[in-house]
């Protein structure tokens, strides 16, 4: 455009060249030996504007394919450079998986000069910094990533917020989290709760399971259960249950974990009776192992009370080591030695456990038979190293038998230790 615009500027000065010529009579003679030649001035003004015209459109050609030339060349060479950019990221990236960080690093730097994604550079060189635990490097890479490219802010976040907590800076993930207040990035969503859950900050993954659930990470199941969850880890922080227990809605006061969570809480803080009350209502009504253990290990002021509630189950359940167990320990607990190590004894032909075998060491070390009761110390320690295995050496493991020594005779006869 530039180029026609130029020969229309000379064409029109040789119009007006030719137009000024015109109106001054004259003309050009030119003498060679015996010839003549005579040339009108119009004539000399229009030859001349024609050799104008050529050698400028001859000029303006000429810079034209000497500006095309030069272009040519740089665009092969920015080609060139992105090529080996790109080569390099490849190569840099390879490097970086398998370990060569320096190679990496090296790598990396050179190929982003000339890269057309200086976001995935930035957020390559900020795992690298991650790797090599440099916090500074990786803050840089992150925001340099974000200056790259503004539209994809939700998923730096997420790479940032994970590798903050990766790093265990929980404070730097909290930051890069509310800064993202507002969205609805399920992977986001899931990095809050996960904090939350670092945290113990239970209000908050309370608050945020509608929002997980509404964007399909978590069903009405899966919900349900983490809100029980949830309850349990508050009931467990708290040092007045009594306070927070009607704040929980009335499904999860029916709920069997939350309502043992509540008891422990309960025992906790001192309400022994009451614990123990809870605990009996809610075998009555779901039964089950972890509140048997709770119920028999702590047995509130009145153990001899605990221990006939406990024997009144006895009948509908009568082969359960659970129970048997925990009637083991009340019976220890009010000093009738020979009912205790008849209900352990019970309880070890029916599931033997290293529990079990310790709770029957100790009652033995008590009744004042330390052989047996290191026996029962070392099964008890098999169980535990080894809980799976039923055989020692090829050979079945022995039980070993409660009659091991003889049994006390007279339960009276024998002072059980202070309890703690």
């Amino acid at each position: 455009m530039r180029r026609l615009l130029w020969l229309l500027l000379a064409a029109a000065a040789g119009v007006l060249l030719a137009n000024l010529v015109a109106g001054q009579p004259g003309y050009l003679l030119l003498a060679w030996g015996d010839w003549r030649i005579e040339i009108r001035s119009l004539l000399v003004a229009l030859l001349l504007a024609a050799l104008l015209f050529g050698a400028l459109h001859w000029l303006l050609g000429s810079a034209t394919r000497a500006r095309q030339a030069l272009w040519r060349r740089r665009l092969r060479r920015l080609l060139r450079r992105r090529e080996q950019s790109e080569t390099d990221l490849a190569a840099g990236v390879l490097a970086l998986l398998e370990g060569h960080y320096p190679q990496a690093q090296k790598l990396l730097q050179r190929s982003r000069r000339a890269t057309v994604a200086p976001a995935l550079h930035a957020l390559a060189l900020a795992h690298l910094a991650q790797l090599r635990a440099d916090p500074i490097s990786r803050e840089r890479e992150f925001a340099a990533a974000r200056a790259a490219a503004p539209h994809a802010h939700l998923a730096i976040a997420h790479l940032q917020a994970r590798a903050q907590l990766d790093a265990g800076d929980a404070t730097a993930a909290a930051s890069t989290l509310k800064a993202m207040a507002g969205h609805d990035s399920p992977r986001l969503l899931e990095l809050e709760a996960r904090l939350a859950r670092d945290r113990r900050d239970w209000q908050t993954l309370q608050d945020l399971l509608p929002r997980l659930r509404r964007v399909g990470i978590i069903d009405s199941a899966q919900a349900a259960s983490q809100e029980a969850e949830i309850a349990c880890a508050r009931l467990a922080d708290s040092e007045v249950p009594d306070l927070l227990w009607p704040q929980l809605s009335r499904r999860l006061r029916r709920d069997g974990e939350v309502r043992l969570a509540y008891a422990q809480a309960l025992r906790r803080a001192g309400r022994h009776e009451a614990a123990q009350e809870l605990l009996g209502e809610l075998l009555r009504e779901d039964w089950r192992a972890p509140a048997l253990d709770a119920f028999g290990r702590y047995a509130g002021d009145d153990p001899q009370r605990q221990l006939s509630v406990a024997e009144h189950w006895l009948a509908a359940h009568p082969d359960d080591p659970a129970l048997l167990l925990a009637l083991g320990r009340l019976a220890r607990r009010v000093r009738l030695w020979a009912k205790a190590q008849a209900y352990f004894d019970s309880s070890l032909l029916l599931a033997p456990t290293a529990q079990s075998h310790l709770e029957v060491a100790q009652l033995l070390e008590e009744i004042g038979q330390p052989e047996a009761a290191a026996g029962h110390y070392r099964a008890g320690l098999r169980l535990a190293l080894l809980p799976t295995a039923s055989t020692v050496d090829g050979a079945a493991a022995p039980i070993l038998a409660l009659t091991a020594g003889a049994p006390a005779a007279n339960d009276r006869g024998n002072l059980l230790p202070h309890e703690a």
